[in-house]
């Protein structure tokens, strides 16, 4: 019930927020592209630097590009400009609301800054735009756990555990080191886990053919399947007197 509420709340927020830039972009009528106040602290010698001038330019020309929006927060991210790396993800999903990776991307950078609502709503729209989302499930357990939520925090880390398991590798996911709760998600995790890795399939015979299976299953039970052999006819044995000549089977009394 908390997470509806504190998903609600964020969605008017980020709604509100949404709005305002609109409006403020329809009034002004002027691209946020055209001179980005970070621009007079690139140098274009900088590969970061040139990377983020072309995207910027990019989005002159295509200012409703949610992958560009997204590559542009990560870079900005990467220069120092935190801010407008979170309004650039914003711009990402404003641009399309299923674009899951700036969900994800918009609720690590408000959980750095200390939005967990925010946070929170934005790895959930991840989630239900991406079902499956290992990384924002793991996120959302960390969430639960810092709030004091146990159980909904181990059924977060068992999702994303079972779907990934390199997520408790500290050098894939170094924030592994602030989860408190593994040991009771891993239990929780178990009896499915042992139950699948337990299951040993037999592999197709390397000397499989259709006709041997249908031999095997055509087979009575109990018995070895026998090949008639011919008689022997040798003329040759036939036309030399005195060799025992082959005599016919009796059939049985």
């Amino acid at each position: 019930m908390r997470r509806i509420l504190s998903i609600a709340v964020a969605a008017l927020t980020l709604a509100g927020c949404a709005a305002i830039r609109d409006a403020q972009n329809h009034f002004s009528k002027k691209n946020p592209y055209d001179n980005p106040f970070y621009m007079k602290y690139l140098n274009t010698s900088v590969p970061l630097d040139a990377q983020i001038q072309q995207t910027v330019a990019a989005l002159r020309v295509q200012p409703r590009n949610a992958a560009l929006h997204n590559q542009l927060g990560q870079l900005l991210l990467q220069k120092g400009f935190p801010k407008d790396a979170e309004t650039e993800f914003e711009r990402a999903v404003d641009a399309d609301k299923r674009f899951y990776p700036g969900w994800y991307n918009l609720g690590l950078i408000r959980s750095a800054n200390g939005n967990f609502t925010g946070a929170r709503y934005a790895f959930g729209r991840a989630v239900q735009y991406k079902p499956g989302h290992a990384a924002a499930l793991f996120q959302l357990g960390l969430m639960e756990e810092k709030a004091g939520h146990t159980t909904e925090a181990v059924e977060d880390y068992a999702k994303a555990f079972s779907i990934n398991h390199q997520l408790l590798d500290v050098r894939v996911n170094p924030r592994i080191l602030d989860a408190k709760l593994v040991d009771l998600a891993l239990i929780k995790l178990y009896p499915n886990d042992h139950a699948r890795q337990s299951m040993t399939f037999q592999p197709t015979p390397a000397n499989y053919t259709q006709q041997s299976l249908e031999a095997a299953t055509t087979q009575p039970a109990g018995k070895d399947i026998v090949t008639p052999v011919p008689p022997v006819t040798d003329p040759s044995r036939q036309s030399q007197p005195g060799l025992p000549q082959p005599q016919p089977a009796k059939p049985p009394q």
